[in-house]
């Protein structure tokens, strides 16, 4: 009875770590690469593949003979979508923001050592920066991942920065997650090489973590330094009114 028991989680673990090998960037996948990805013998893999086709989680694209999410894959996704109440109450927040800004505002979450886009109002502009919501990107790089990963927990944070000892920029990152904590505006001058900058603020839930973050960002020669500064306490407002939305009381200081 426990062999059979723990064969059957070891399966809906394998099931899961599999659906999680399609990304936005890889939205169709061979069996040979969800092998690779998984690390698993063809038999095995192919035998969960007919399991989550067969409950339409996963489908096949007969023309390219390479697999996809399925239907039912997309359907919990906006179910979650629609029970995800950080989303519901930061949209109008972000909408506004656009607005008034005429840039992207996105909203992302921390998941394992990476940020997630969740959800995204894109500037009307002809030209502007969009993100397509569940994206992944990592924490030491842009305004939103700092602003996130500035409160999380000191070994979280240094196993993050580890990568970028190599690179000689680890003592620089700690002192600048330290001045982001104490102001809760980070600011990202084109990071990632896409010419953007970005202003970013975290967001508190009501256990006082920060879980996600709010970004506006825009192409650099329109959303320059000067911009920046003059709404990046709009941005820190407005993720703060997210916050208290969201249950988080702030500690009085006496």
């Amino acid at each position: 009875m426990e062999k059979e028991r723990v064969k059957g989680l070891r399966t809906v673990h394998r099931s899961i770590r599999l659906l999680n090998c399609f990304t936005v960037d890889e939205t169709e996948l061979s069996l040979t690469e969800i092998c690779t990805k998984l690390e698993l013998p063809k038999s095995t893999t192919a035998r969960l593949i007919e399991t989550l086709i067969e409950t339409e989680m996963l489908q096949r694209n007969d023309h390219n003979f390479k697999y996809k999410l399925g239907h039912n894959v997309y359907t919990l996704g906006r179910v979650a979508e629609k029970s995800n109440d950080i989303v519901r109450l930061a949209a109008p927040f972000m909408k506004q923001l656009r607005e008034d800004t005429g840039e992207s505002v996105t909203l992302y979450k921390i998941e394992r050592d990476k940020r997630i886009c969740l959800e995204r109002f894109v500037s009307n502009q002809p030209i502007s920066h969009n993100v397509t919501v569940g994206t992944r990107l990592d924490l030491d790089i842009g305004s939103a991942g700092k602003a996130l990963l500035a409160f999380q927990d000191d070994l979280f944070v240094e196993k993050i920065l580890k990568r970028q000892e190599f690179y000689g920029r680890m003592e620089r990152l700690w002192s600048e997650l330290k001045e982001i904590k104490k102001t809760n505006i980070t600011k990202s001058y084109d990071e990632r090489g896409t010419g953007v900058n970005a202003v970013s603020s975290a967001i508190y839930n009501m256990t006082g973590q920060v879980k996600f973050a709010l970004c506006v960002s825009g192409p650099s020669v329109r959303f320059t330094k000067e911009k920046m500064d003059r709404w990046g306490s709009r941005v820190q407002k407005d993720a703060a009114s997210i916050s208290s939305s969201s249950g988080y009381e702030p500690e009085v200081k006496t």
